[in-house]
């Protein structure tokens, strides 16, 4: 009796220690590039988006509504819906797991970094892993009590699902796996339970589906068929595959990811020999081991980011807390992850380590504040930046005007070349221009600043700069302003009734 006491203290000081640990961060976490782009997505909602579907923008645009725009909104909107995410996890599980392997699952599951990432960082992951977890909550209970109902919800939160991310097919996908190779379910592959679960999944897509037809295909064709056609010349990188495999290992952390490799391999294994497995192993499985496999499988191939596999560890979780036996293998990985979260928290407060990149969450506000400044002085200029969506996105989050992206000298620019797709108003305008020191470096193949604006300006000259200092007074960023004279859209005079006079 005080034995199991103590494992359940054990286990709530867990999830206690945790949730606070996350709590913090989302108190002392900057503004990414990320959640300044996905917030500029839900200052104009749409059926969807350059390079995704439209939900980041809706979850952002409903707290944003609530709470007022701040980045302490944005994560605090990212935590509560990540914080649904594992309860869906949990009252998926507990009715089939034993109590102590429930415990396993949820600690396996709260002391994985990538849970923290989520809770601090608006992304399209946030809301496709809120949706994928409440679909296979409904699609379990659907298939199990055979209530239509069920069956309809779980195809419209697939769906739903798949308007945060495209990856969701594999949602589908999963359920009729699950379906094809359980003797006991099979016959409902063709019932009418699971045609209203499909018809309610393209219903709840259609949005997506409609803005593609209006936009040619763009998102589409950007997030799949472009990527596909990188990836059909087959080009087998050994370093690929270490750097795909390490970067779950940061994310999940050792135990979980391992252990889902293991336990799906002996689950294969038995699934071949013709032996009986339990529904909600099989159910786990089918949404885990395919999307797996898949992924690792482009990794020799392709780059595969890092967040791309995270629906994964909902149900491959279920997997690894039944393979694993060792209850103190799990303690040594939380207290490892304790001390993870704690050496996070110090370099979000004090960053004692540099960031070698723009995708960090430091320096940005300085940055609004210094363009301000240069804008109140040339009060007629409009502002644009290239280094991708990041500095473009981030002035938008700080700043009232609108800031201009890379499609201004024909570079790519996601969502802001939809927006901005005839340029004709600026002509003959002055701009300035705003760089990073990484970004100006990374291209200096390309030319100087200087060259590469020169073909859209009649002169180019730097104006300005800024450098951010630590406490210490070591230099951790600088950024350049470039003023721009007399703006010439070259390839907006190719288009058919621009007159720029």
């Amino acid at each position: 009796m005080i034995k199991k006491l103590l494992i359940e203290r054990e286990f709530l000081l867990v999830l206690a220690l945790f949730t606070l640990l996350r709590l913090v961060a989302v108190r002392f976490m900057g503004l990414m590039p990320q959640d300044a782009y996905y917030t500029y997505y839900s200052d104009d909602l749409a059926l969807s988006y350059f390079d995704h579907p439209p939900m980041i923008a809706y979850m952002i645009k409903l707290f944003t509504f609530i709470l007022g725009k701040s980045v302490l909104t944005l994560h605090i909107a990212d935590f509560i819906m990540t914080s649904f995410t594992l309860l869906f996890v949990y009252l998926l599980i507990r009715p089939s797991l034993k109590v102590e392997t429930v415990k396993r699952t949820v600690i396996l599951l709260i002391t994985a970094p990538f849970i923290t990432i989520l809770s601090i960082n608006s992304t399209p992951d946030v809301p496709l892993l809120f949706f994928w977890s409440l679909t296979l909550l409904l699609a379990f209970n659907a298939v199990k009590s055979g209530k239509l109902y069920l069956w309809i919800a779980a195809g419209i939160v697939a769906g739903l699902a798949f308007d945060s991310k495209y990856t969701a097919i594999f949602l589908p996908l999963g359920l009729s796996l699950f379906l094809l190779i359980s003797k006991e379910h099979r016959s409902k592959l063709f019932s009418r339970e699971f045609l209203m679960f499909v018809l309610a999944f393209f219903i709840a897509i259609l949005p997506v589906v409609i803005w593609n037809i209006d936009n040619e295909f763009i998102s589409f064709r950007y997030q799949a068929a472009e990527r596909a056609t990188q990836m059909s010349s087959f080009s087998f990188n050994p370093l690929h595959f270490p750097g795909y495999f390490a970067s779950q290992l940061l994310i999940a952390l050792p135990l979980l990811l391992i252990s889902i490799f293991a336990s799906g391999y002996l689950l294969v294994k038995r699934l071949i020999r013709g032996e009986e497995i339990e529904d909600y192993l099989l159910f786990a499985a089918s949404f885990a081991i395919p999307m797996l496999l898949v992924f690792t499988g482009i990794s020799f191939i392709y780059w595969v980011k890092i967040n791309w596999i995270m629906p994964v560890y909902l149900s491959g979780v279920v997997l690894a807390a039944l393979y694993l036996k060792s209850n103190s293998l799990i303690r040594w990985q939380t207290g490892f992850s304790v001390v993870f979260h704690i050496a996070l928290i110090v370099q979000l407060i004090w960053m004692p380590a540099k960031v070698n990149s723009d995708d960090t969450w430091w320096g940005w506000e300085k940055l609004a504040q210094k363009v301000e400044s240069l804008n109140t002085k040339n009060p007629h200029d409009f502002i644009f930046s290239d280094n991708s969506y990041k500095v473009s996105a981030v002035l938008n989050f700080y700043m009232a005007d609108h800031i201009y992206a890379g499609n201004v000298i024909e570079r790519s620019a996601f969502q802001f070349a939809l927006d901005d797709d005839n340029l004709s108003h600026l002509w003959g305008r002055d701009a300035i221009y705003v760089t990073t020191d990484r970004f100006r470096r990374k291209r200096i193949k390309e030319g100087t600043v200087e060259q590469i604006l020169n073909p859209y300006f009649s002169g180019v000259h730097i104006m300005d700069s800024l450098i951010l200092m630590d406490s210490d007074g070591d230099e951790h960023r600088r950024f350049y302003f470039y003023h721009c004279h007399n703006y010439m859209p070259l390839e907006q005079l190719k288009k058919p009734g621009i007159n720029p006079g």
